[in-house]
């Protein structure tokens, strides 16, 4: 997948070359509560492709945003996880909740919910 990019010398720009992409900033969300498993993230993403999701955590590693770590016996298991420089993005994932707020209204039959997007990582952002 060739690297998109808006070509503007703005650090909004920029910023959104590297966690501007669908899925990217969900992915951050879920990462927010700390390292995460691939089946793991794929779970609490629903209606994200696992073509999606793995294109997504490459690029989220090439930019230095997450990083992907092997976990020792007895887990045995790769996790991905957010960088210091990732973590910082924890204020601005905040912002954009509590802006998404005013849009939120009634749940709609099609949307999923999972636990920790209201008693977790992500009702504690701040």
């Amino acid at each position: 997948m060739s690297r998109r990019s808006y070509d503007q010398y703005c650090a909004i720009a920029r910023a959104l070359d590297a966690v501007g992409e669908r899925w990217s900033l969900l992915i951050v969300r879920e990462l927010l509560g700390g390292p995460r498993r691939y089946t793991d993230l794929h779970a609490d993403l629903p209606g994200v492709s696992t073509d999606i999701l793995a294109a997504r955590l490459k690029q989220l590693e090439a930019e230095g945003v997450v990083a992907r770590r092997r976990l020792e016996r007895p887990a045995n298991a790769t996790v991905y996880e957010l960088t210091a420089w990732g973590e910082e993005l924890r204020q601005v994932v905040a912002a954009l909740g509590d802006w998404g707020l005013g849009a939120l209204g009634e749940q709609r039959p099609t949307d999923a919910v999972r636990e920790h997007w209201v008693t977790g990582a992500g009702a504690t952002l701040h």
